[in-house]
């Protein structure tokens, strides 16, 4: 698919906007990963206004390098060109693009990253009424259900375009390497929760063998399952919700797990869990099974 990519919104490479020249020395001159969002808006015009092109309403605040609508007639906006930085995460990050604490104000995301914003309503709320095709993910400290509506085919099929031209630019970029803002800063984004992770990534690869490390362990149903299975069974405790015993349950399999130990459910726990359980022989997603 060759999808033209709308310009008129390029932001420009002057102080006082949301973009600065270049990749980092820190980082090799390059991006280390893909930062993906949505947008919480109903179509791509308003999201352009609040982020694209001179005279942005987040203008000196906040961009990112592309913003995908939800269609093909919507199309994609380009804010920043892959060769420079968008100001797309960074406040109150708590994580790194690997999953490491980010102790170092220069290894924000938007210094190490590429920032994709996908056009999407988001969780239903009082403005945004449930329907009945929702479905429910629940929050990386599992303290919030969200109900979300199902993503529009066009819409990932230019998703997929983007993530492929990303990764020929930068081919050093991975599966491993993609992640959500909530991955980044979990506690205080949930974006972009249910985001079909597997399905986008083995298109863009062009390799069905990406693991899906995301559909089994959405709900704190197939996490506690997921926990179970590595002898940390919070159930007694807590029963069907996500409490003390549940959380101190997560801290303990992170501190296995060598990862940050914030009782946080992120890619990067999904990641190191697939990895461990491949090794004994077992997926992911057939231990937390379906929500």
């Amino acid at each position: 698919m060759q999808l033209p990519i709308d310009d008129r919104y390029l932001i420009p490479l002057e102080g006082g906007h949301s973009v600065t020249l270049g990749w980092p020395a820190e980082t090799g001159g390059r991006p280390w990963g893909v930062t993906w969002h949505w947008t919480a808006t109903w179509d791509l015009e308003h999201c352009s206004r609040l982020l694209g092109g001179p005279n942005a309403e987040r203008r000196g605040v906040a961009s990112a390098h592309l913003a995908v609508g939800r269609n093909l007639r919507e199309g994609i906006h380009r804010y920043v060109g892959f060769e420079n930085r968008s100001w797309h995460a960074g406040k109150l990050q708590t994580l790194r693009f690997d999953g490491q604490p980010r102790l170092d104000p220069a290894w924000k995301a938007s210094r190490t990253t590429i920032g994709i914003e996908a056009v999407y309503i988001g969780y239903a709320r009082q403005e945004v009424p449930r329907q009945d095709d929702w479905r429910r993910v629940d929050s990386p400290d599992g303290q919030q259900q969200m109900w979300l509506p199902p993503w529009p085919a066009e819409q990932l099929d230019m998703l997929v375009e983007v993530g492929r031209r990303i990764v020929a630019r930068w081919p050093t970029i991975r599966p491993r390497h993609h992640h959500g803002h909530h991955d980044l800063c979990p506690g205080y984004k949930v974006d972009p929760a249910g985001f079909p992770f597997a399905q986008v990534l083995r298109r863009i690869y062009d390799d069905p063998e990406v693991p899906d490390v995301w559909s089994g362990v959405e709900t704190i149903e197939q996490r506690h399952r997921v926990l179970a299975r590595c002898g940390l069974d919070p159930r007694p405790e807590d029963g069907a919700s996500w409490g003390p015993a549940s959380d101190a349950a997560l801290r303990r399999l992170q501190r296995r797990l060598g990862l940050v130990v914030d009782g946080m459910w992120t890619s990067f726990v999904s990641w190191r869990l697939h990895d461990e359980l491949a090794a004994q022989g077992t997926d992911l997603l057939a231990v937390g099974g379906g929500g």
